[in-house]
This record gives structure tokens, sequence and C-alpha cells, in this order.
């Protein structure tokens, strides 16, 4: 079953016995919907933020928008059964495998369906649009 979507991620609930339908889940959106994404789901993080005064020292971060988003970019969701209910998950940036940051300290490039769910859980659960975007009644002083 492959799921691909830069929109929203779609993991089924296989513990409840849900049944995937659809062998391929599309979603088509740009790269200003696919780079928050990858950094919400925490692809390309670096362990110090750039700034003016380290350039030199970052030019080799992780996070560089000229590799990560090319002129055509596309993120793929893999999901293989590999038999007796091991489910795995593998990411392809722009059709290369990419490690979910979090879990790189599995030996497999796919880890299992249910540690990514499990590290991702917080997000699976969604937010409050409404506490998430709520208008100020009053300006902020400046």
């Amino acid at each position: 079953n492959v799921l691909f979507s830069p929109l929203f991620l779609y993991f089924p609930d296989v513990e409840s016995g849900q049944q995937v339908t659809e062998a391929v889940t599309i979603q088509i959106g740009h790269a200003e919907t696919l780079l928050p994404l990858l950094t919400l789901l925490g692809f390309f993080r670096d362990s110090e933020a750039l700034k003016s005064t380290n350039f030199a020292q970052q030019a080799q971060r992780s996070f560089r928008t000229s590799y990560m988003m090319p002129y055509a970019a596309n993120l793929l969701l893999v999901l293989y059964d590999c038999g007796n209910g091991d489910l795995r998950l593998q990411a392809l940036l722009n059709e290369k495998p990419v490690a979910f940051p979090g879990l790189t300290d599995l030996t497999s490039s796919m880890p299992r369906y249910e540690d990514v769910r499990s590290h991702y859980r917080e997000l699976l659960r969604g937010c409050d649009f409404e506490t998430e975007c709520q208008l100020f009644n009053k300006p902020v002083d400046s």
C-alpha cells in the first residue's frame, strides 16, 4: 500500500482491524505545503540554528530548502505489510529514502508502523483549530 500526501498524513488504524481499502492515496500540493509538513515532522532539523554569525560554520547544515524542495519535489510514504502483523513505513523524499527523525536509532530505514504512529501521536490527535487560530481581542502593545 502506498500513501502520498504533502497536505496531510493518513495513518490507517491497523490496530483496530481497519482495512486499507485504497492501494494509493494521492494528494497534490506545492512547496508551500510540503516544506511546512517536513518541518512539522522534524525532518532536516539542525542541532544549531542558522544565524548571521555562524553562516560559514553552517555550510553543511541539513535544512537547505534548495536541496529539500527542488523545482519538482515529492514525499512518498510507503506502507509495507511484511507478514505476521509486521507493518513497516518508509519515507522517500524526491525518490530518496529519508529516516524518520527520532527513529534513527533503529537499524532499518523502514521503522515499524506502530513506532512511527507512536512517535507522531500528538500530531495525529490533531489540534484545536479555534484555540490555535484565534485572533487577539486587543492589539498587542508595541
